[in-house]
């Protein structure tokens, strides 16, 4: 089951505790959030909040101070960037947290002019000063009063924000998504504590177990991590029931160590990560050795209970490669993106993603490019993940959308994307199938309610009004350039400046995977589109920069068009982010 947060026992529980659509979407549009194989436009990493913008913007400026890294050209990029993300946001906070948000505002619109003025000369005095002034506790605080009036009843679109904002302030205080679930199905049996406390249960001291392949004894670890215990392993000694057995291999240590975390998963997490940082110091110090850690943990929790697990790793029966043959130019982006799910260690981990976009091409002057082919890309993966969540159950509602939008697979995959596009567009007069088709849209919608229902008719409205539609990609865009700009700005951090650390740095990590991977994703799409379309003798691949410089006027152009059109009728979403230049030509004769 891949979308955990709409499976049965979920739904059951929702039906049993008598939640009513905008609870069960709450609840829902977190764990979505929290959901490690959710897309970048729906994963907490890659969705628009204003905490996170002035997190970011905070942390440039402080480092600007201390460091003069990022540079005033690109800390003034992020300054503007930020600002744009608060914009978008602000809506959401009428529900608390608006003089907060305005003020910060003003810090960032007052400290800019500064820059702009003094350029590299600006005084570190002054962005300091600036840094202080900026308070991200002030907007947690307010979005996590927003639970009460979420609960009671907040309308759509508004709702869908404060949700968004809300997963992001979850996400931030360290809550896996896999123990959220199970922590919200043992409260929804209960009720015996406020929902607050669930989503954000006070940090406790547990002590984490993992094993170290490679060595037998880690010297002078004590004076490395005082509170951590060590003991060497023998894989015969062990008994033969032990969950460690099969992580020995040859020299083995067992490590614990004390990590303050709100759950047991983010606990691990936690634990491999400050293991891992402390083995930087035996891989300088042993070069001929290699040291790595087993996926098994073991967590013993503050009341003494002890979990054990292995490191989240997902499957699949078939394999397919980005492209059927071998992209030059692509190569060393594949690797080193490649290199980027592998490394532990977030700041590393971000850095490397950029790298991946850099070997590419791309350089920090056309992150406006990519941010708009991101935009076009992120329209068509909502669709077909709205498309997805909607068929989630397969019940006999189905079969008349089945007949006008086909999918083929036990996955059900879309045969088109236009097809589901021209189902959830309105028209005046619909013929008999496409009316069926939409009627089952909107019974598969009731059925599901919460969430789905949430997102059908958020995309409806969107569809509704090409205006509306305009304003969203320009969103995704905006989204989009402030995470590129802080990816650049986290990739000089780690690699210039030496940062192993930074807030909320594991979402930028999973953040520049994913968007190394939206890239990857439809570069590859069009390399094999156009190889297609070219004979043996004549093929000339575009390069990946001409792409992304094609992609983003064909951005603009869609926005102007839809802003102006009063209809979205023509819009073509198949493929979108390809080298066709179909995008404007759905219901042409």
């Amino acid at each position: 089951m891949r979308y955990q947060y709409l499976d049965d026992r979920l739904r059951q529980a929702f039906d049993d505790a008598g939640l009513d659509r905008g609870q069960r979407a709450l609840l829902q549009g977190v764990l979505r959030a929290l959901d490690p194989d959710a897309h970048l436009g729906e994963h907490v990493a890659g969705l628009n909040s204003a905490y996170l913008a002035v997190t970011r913007a905070r942390t440039a400026l402080e480092s600007h101070a201390a460091e003069d890294q990022p540079r005033w050209n690109l800390l003034r990029r992020v300054i503007a960037t930020s600002i744009a993300c608060m914009d978008a946001a602000k809506p959401a906070y009428a529900h608390g947290g608006g003089l907060e948000l305005a003020k910060a505002r003003r810090v960032l619109v007052q400290v800019d002019a500064e820059i702009a003025k003094e350029g590299q000369k600006v005084d570190p005095l002054v962005t300091a000063a600036a840094a202080a002034k900026l308070d991200p506790k002030a907007l947690r605080n307010a979005v996590r009063k927003w639970i009460g009036p979420l609960w009671s009843g907040v309308e759509l679109p508004l709702r869908a924000r404060m949700i968004a904002e809300v997963a992001v302030v979850v996400a931030v205080h360290g809550r896996d998504g896999r123990q959220l679930r199970a922590d919200l199905l043992r409260w929804l049996k209960k009720r015996d504590r406020d929902l607050d406390d669930v989503l954000w249960p006070v940090r406790q001291k547990h002590v984490v177990a993992l094993v170290v392949r490679g060595a037998r004894v880690l010297r002078h670890l004590d004076e490395l991590l005082p509170q951590a215990r060590q003991e060497p392993l023998h894989r015969n000694r062990l008994p033969k029931d032990d969950f460690l057995k099969d992580a020995v291999t040859g020299s083995s240590v067992l490590v614990r160590l004390p990590v303050e975390a709100a759950d047991v998963h983010t606990a691990a997490l936690r634990g491999r990560r400050v293991l891992s940082e402390v083995l930087d110091q035996y891989a300088a110090g042993e070069r001929l050795t290699e040291l790595d850690i087993a996926p098994v943990w073991q967590v013993s929790g503050p009341g003494g209970r002890v979990t054990r697990g292995t490191e989240h790793q997902r499957t699949v029966g078939n394999a397919y490669p980005l492209t059927a043959y071998w992209p030059e130019e692509l190569r060393s982006a594949m690797r080193v993106a490649n290199l980027a799910r592998q490394v532990d260690a977030p700041m590393a981990s971000a850095g490397l993603a950029w790298s991946a976009l850099e070997a590419t091409g791309l350089d920090p002057s056309k992150i406006p490019w990519l941010a708009k082919a991101c935009a076009l890309q992120m329209l068509r993966q909502h669709l077909i993940s709205l498309h997805v969540v909607v068929t989630n159950h397969d019940t006999e509602l189905r079969k008349p959308l089945d007949a006008h939008v086909p999918t083929t697979g036990v996955k059900h995959h879309l045969k088109s994307v236009d097809a589901w596009l021209e189902a959830l567009i309105p028209h005046n007069r619909p013929n008999d199938h496409l009316e069926a088709a939409q009627k089952a849209i909107t019974a598969l919608a009731e059925s599901e309610g919460g969430l789905v229902q949430d997102l059908t008719e958020l995309w409806q409205a969107r569809l509704a009004d090409s205006k509306v539609l305009a304003g969203w990609i320009k969103e995704q865009e905006d989204t989009a350039a402030a995470l590129l700009e802080w990816l650049y700005v986290t990739r000089n951090l780690a690699f210039h400046a030496g940062r192993f650390a930074s807030p909320a740095d594991t979402l930028t990590a999973h953040a520049g995977q994913a968007v190394a991977d939206l890239t990857l994703e439809f570069l590859g799409n069009w390399r094999t589109v156009e190889r297609r379309a070219q004979t043996r003798q004549s093929r000339q691949e575009t390069s990946a920069v001409e792409i992304y410089r094609r992609l983003a006027q064909r951005e603009d152009q869609l926005v102007a068009r839809l802003k102006r059109a009063g209809s979205v009728r023509r819009l073509s979403v198949e493929d979108i982010s390809g080298p066709d230049e179909k995008w404007w030509s759905r219901g042409k004769s």
